[in-house]
């Protein structure tokens, strides 16, 4: 029987060195701070946890949470303030209704099909407050170096990747994703950033909930 991805994450996690990830959230900084206080954020799929711990040091109260044990414990370790709660972002039930003023996901939503992408993006929406804020970084359909196929613009077929199966974003794909009526779109911007040791294709995007 194939690992689950939670059971290859939690392998990995296992075996690699804490990093330093991409500093995606800095340009954001001012934005953030604006947030009235107290300010209230949720880190989907939170990995070792630098995310997590920047938001806690700009005064967020933090819900990390991740489908790996390891990710879990390294953030844990890094923000012991933080609640870390094991949980896929498809469904959260044990988070409520409107209960953030900020989502922020560094690729950690491009792991679904068609459809488990789009109940995660509606849960996302559920768990925002109105106007509160989704920060998002997902693989783009040209990320060569990291196994986008042929057509990724447009299929939502699945591929898979170091075992895991994997989703590459165009923008029609990623706009659908949103949904009609549920987010405004502040930013949506194709960009690089180093990765394990290729450039890695993401798209990063702003949007408000409506």
């Amino acid at each position: 029987m194939s690992p689950t991805p939670s059971q290859i994450w939690n392998q990995r996690y296992a075996r690699q060195e804490l990093v330093r990830q991409d500093d995606w959230l800095l340009p954001w900084r001012e934005r953030l701070q604006t947030l009235p206080r107290p300010r209230s954020a949720l880190d989907l799929g939170c990995g070792d946890g630098f995310e997590t711990a920047r938001l806690a040091d700009w005064g967020f109260a933090v819900t990390a949470t991740d489908i790996a044990e390891q990710a879990l414990a390294r953030s844990r370790e890094r923000t012991p303030a933080a609640q870390h709660l094991r949980a896929d972002a498809r469904a959260m039930p044990m988070l409520a209704d409107a209960s953030f003023d900020l989502v922020i996901a560094h690729l950690s939503l491009h792991y679904f099909d068609r459809a488990g992408t789009l109940a995660a993006f509606g849960e996302v929406a559920r768990l925002l407050r109105p106007g509160a804020l989704l920060l998002a970084c997902v693989n783009a359909e040209d990320d060569l170096n990291y196994g986008a196929p042929a057509g990724a613009a447009q299929s939502w077929e699945l591929s898979l990747v170091d075992g895991v199966p994997k989703q590459f974003f165009g923008e029609a794909k990623l706009r659908e994703a949103l949904g009609s009526g549920r987010y405004e779109i502040e930013s949506l911007s194709k960009r690089s950033t180093p990765r394990y040791g290729a450039p890695k294709s993401l798209w990063e995007l702003a949007a408000r909930r409506v």
